[in-house]
């Protein structure tokens, strides 16, 4: 199984929050602000990514818990249908050999 889905949400995520980290630093350092007012927009911010970060991973999370779930039923699914299979194709073959052995009687 590949983990193409997973890397792309994964890539995703990095990149926004790279992005974010980026404009948020940048802004500050083109203010014309005092020591004490950067020092506080800087712990905003940074509480501002913290929240966006938790955010984020709770969503891949989510994603991720619902895609094993997915994963689940299809193999449940698909055990049922082959048990299914399975039992049928035993049916027959003891019809067949029932009716070899009246024939060779």
């Amino acid at each position: 199984m590949s983990n193409n889905g997973a890397g792309v949400v994964k890539g995703a995520f990095i990149g926004f929050v790279a992005g974010f980290v980026a404009g948020a630093v940048t802004a500050l350092f083109l203010t014309t602000k005092t020591g004490e007012e950067l020092r506080a927009d800087i712990k905003r911010i940074a509480k501002d990514i913290g929240s966006k970060v938790e955010e984020k991973a709770s969503r891949v999370k989510n994603i991720t818990k619902d895609k094993y779930n997915e994963i689940i039923n299809n193999v449940i699914s698909s055990y049922k249908k082959i048990k299914d299979l399975t039992e049928k194709e035993i049916e027959f073959i003891k019809k067949i050999v029932a009716e070899q052995k009246d024939i060779a009687k």
